[in-house]
């Protein structure tokens, strides 16, 4: 909410951020994250992708069909302090709720 930078340096924490803001946004449009299809990760080279996927993971927990995931490593993002991005393509049918 500050607009501050969240976890320079470490992408475990800098991936949770994203999660919970992908999940705010989601939340937002009326859906949820079981309602995501496909997940683009875009992750700065020389990163490690474990501490996203690990927090992918957390967040996805045993839900059944998870989506199909899409890493790209960049050369860097918009800001230099960002280690990843992540967008994502979530469908919602006028019968979920």
């Amino acid at each position: 909410s500050s607009g501050e930078v969240v976890g320079k340096g470490d992408m475990g924490q800098q991936a949770r951020q994203v999660f919970a803001n992908l999940e705010i946004a989601l939340s937002a449009a009326g859906a949820r994250i079981e309602n995501v299809i496909k997940w683009n990760v875009y992750l700065v080279q020389g990163q490690p992708p474990q501490p996203a996927f690990e927090e992918f993971q957390r967040v996805w927990g045993n839900r059944s069909n998870p989506p199909l995931v899409t890493v790209l490593f960049v050369a860097g993002l918009a800001n230099p302090d960002f280690l990843l991005e992540i967008d994502a393509i979530a469908v919602v049918s006028g019968n979920d709720g």
